[in-house]
């Protein structure tokens, strides 16, 4: 049985006039009153909200249109240049229920299936939760000033799904923190799309840093 992470999961947005928003990425509820995401969805955004996704069934059939009212006005609170990492704090409310249970990726063997909660398309309009699975190809310390832990994920991401829970299905515990697909620049773009992002090789960091962070 799969646990059900709809009550965590939510949609990042930057607030347009109108009001309008802007799907950006994925982020999760840590604490009554905070969410972790990756530092580049939000990166340079002014004003942000987010869209929760509490009322979805998981096991049912989706509506894939955002709802028409802004929901759950967020700022930034604590970011970490170094891991790309960020802590949004809610400003007009507050999250009631079980929190999720947060870990690290040390007891993680390489092969191991872990499960992906987001929100892949996002960013093209579509408000879908999604379940992938993938295996663990690597585990690696990555940094310049500082070192910190990731594992290299055998899928492919898309860059709605930043910011994504990595969870391990057997125990429901948070394990890492999607950061996106490994992808240097190649010089060209087509049709919005870096060539070197089609690979079957994604990676994140230890959930363990958004503990340091709260």
């Amino acid at each position: 049985m799969l646990s059900n992470y709809s009550h965590y999961c939510v949609i990042i947005c930057e607030i347009l006039e109108g009001p309008q928003f802007r799907p950006l990425g994925t982020g999760f509820i840590v604490d009554e009153k905070r969410i972790a995401t990756a530092m580049h969805v939000v990166k340079g955004i002014g004003k942000l909200c987010i869209v929760p996704s509490n009322d979805i069934e998981i096991n049912g059939y989706q509506e894939v249109n955002f709802p028409n009212t802004i929901l759950g006005s967020v700022k930034v609170v604590e970011d970490n240049p170094f891991n790309d990492l960020c802590i949004l704090e809610i400003e007009n409310g507050k999250f009631q229920g079980m929190l999720p249970n947060i870990s690290s990726l040390d007891s993680v063997p390489i092969g191991k299936k872990l499960s992906l909660w987001g929100f892949p398309h996002c960013t093209l309009g579509r408000r879908l939760l999604t379940y992938q699975e993938m295996e663990v190809g690597a585990k690696m310390m990555m940094g310049d000033k500082f070192k910190y832990k990731y594992a290299t994920l055998n899928i492919q991401t898309r860059p709605g799904q930043s910011g994504s829970i990595v969870c391990d299905p057997e125990t429901g515990v948070i394990v890492g923190v999607l950061l996106g697909t490994y992808a240097p620049n190649s010089g060209i773009v087509i049709a919005g799309i870096n060539p070197y992002e089609l690979n079957q090789s994604s990676y994140c960091i230890s959930a363990e840093y958004i503990l340091e962070m709260l």
